[in-house]
């Protein structure tokens, strides 16, 4: 009896012994986390290294959207040439009533392009069309101002035309 608790003791002595500590190879996180605004430079522009041919291409798309612009609403299913952006969401809801009544309140409430989309099973809201998500974090801090808390930033398709006619208001302001 007494070997066996001999040889029990030296062979777990032995598995105490032989085991080496393991090092952990990963980074140690930072205490504080980075804010993703920090990470993305959207400074850098290629095209001004020059030599460059404009690999993209807008995209013909065809979901139907609601476009409240000044009072008129129109239903489009046509053709839109479309570039990617961002837009600001205020809403998402089942409910194409409470959509629709958003829809008129942001209308009346903000200076921008105000689009109802259904992507099934939701209806969105969405105002503005803004090439970088800078702009549209800008955008973001005056919607929440004005009462959207819950909104928030989307990449979307957006409509350059309109871009274009924000851009035209402006200069002839």
């Amino acid at each position: 009896m007494l070997k066996i608790v001999v040889v029990a003791g030296v062979l777990v002595m032995a598995g105490c012994a032989g085991s080496a500590s393991v090092k952990n190879s990963e980074k140690p996180v930072a205490d504080d986390p980075v804010s993703g605004r920090e990470l993305v430079n959207e400074q850098f522009d290629p095209w001004a290294l020059g030599g460059l041919e404009n690999p993209i291409k807008p995209h013909k798309d065809e979901k139907q959207q609601t476009v409240v612009s000044g009072g008129e609403q129109q239903a489009r299913q046509d053709t839109v040439q479309t570039v990617f952006g961002y837009r600001v969401q205020i809403l998402q809801t089942r409910d194409p009533e409470e959509a629709r009544t958003a829809q008129s309140d942001a209308i009346i409430a903000l200076d921008a392009e105000v689009y109802a989309v259904f992507d099934s099973p939701y209806y969105k809201v969405r105002v503005g069309d803004f090439t970088s998500r800078y702009e549209a974090e800008l955008f973001l801090e005056n919607v929440i101002r004005k009462g959207y808390k819950g909104a928030w930033i989307v990449r979307t398709r957006i409509n350059p035309a309109a871009l274009q006619q924000e851009a035209g208001a402006a200069d002839d302001r």
